[in-house]
């Protein structure tokens, strides 16, 4: 039996968790992947290694900053 020590992030989980299914998926009978389905499976892992780049805020300088609390009544 092996343990598995502790993964230090997410980016390293993944990639546990994509190497055990595809281990695990060459055993599997009559199973092919289409063009499609490896297109998908590309663009989840640029999804999930390239994160989206920060959206800028709107220059308005008569605008609060986003973390200002205003007063309620």
């Amino acid at each position: 039996m092996k343990v598995i020590g502790r993964l230090p992030g997410e980016h390293s989980c993944v990639s546990l968790v994509w190497a055990v299914l595809d281990r695990a998926s060459a055993g599997w009978r009559g199973f092919t992947m289409t063009a499609d389905g490896l297109r998908l499976l590309q663009d989840l892992r640029r999804t999930i290694l390239e994160p989206p780049p920060q959206l800028q805020q709107p220059d308005n300088p008569g605008a609060a900053p986003p973390d200002t609390v205003g007063a309620v009544a």
